[in-house]
C-alpha cells in the first residue's frame, strides 16, 4: 500500500509538473506601459533623424577636407615637377658653360702651342700700351 500511495504521489506530482513549469500569463499592457513604448519608439526615432542629420554633415566636412588636401597633394606635385624642371635647366646650363669654357681653354693651348711653334700670328698680342704709362 506504501508503494501505491507513493506511485500516485509520483504520478500526482509529475501531472501537475507541467503546469507548475508554465509561467503565468502577461498581464496585457495597459495605457502607461504603452505610452511608454510609444514615447520610447519616437525618442528613437529622433536620435535616428538626427543621428542622419549629423551624419550627412559629417560627410559634407570630410569632403571638403579630402578636396583641400587633393588640391594640396597636386599644388605640391605641380611645385616638385617645376622645381625639377629648373634644376634640369640649370644643370644643362652649366653642363654648356662647361663646355664652352673647354672649348676655350683648347682653343687657347692650340694658338699657344702654334706660337711656340713658330706661327705668330696665333701669338697672343700684347695689350696696347696706355697714354703716360711706360
Amino acid at each position: 500500500m506504501k508503494r501505491l500511495c507513493a506511485l500516485t504521489l509520483i504520478l500526482a506530482v509529475a501531472a501537475g509538473a507541467p503546469a507548475l513549469a508554465q509561467a503565468p500569463a502577461a498581464p496585457a499592457p495597459g495605457d502607461d506601459a504603452l505610452a511608454a513604448t510609444l514615447a520610447h519608439d519616437a525618442e528613437i526615432a529622433d536620435q535616428d533623424r538626427r543621428s542622419d542629420a549629423l551624419n550627412v554633415e559629417v560627410n559634407r566636412r570630410n569632403r571638403e577636407v579630402q578636396a583641400r588636401n587633393d588640391a594640396a597633394t597636386a599644388a605640391f606635385a605641380k611645385a616638385t615637377e617645376d622645381y625639377k624642371a629648373q634644376i634640369a635647366a640649370q644643370v644643362a646650363a652649366n653642363a654648356k658653360v662647361q663646355a664652352d669654357y673647354q672649348k676655350q681653354v683648347e682653343a687657347w693651348k692650340a694658338d699657344v702651342a702654334a706660337c711656340k711653334a713658330g706661327d705668330a700670328a696665333r701669338c697672343a698680342q700684347s695689350p696696347a700700351a696706355k697714354p703716360g704709362q711706360p
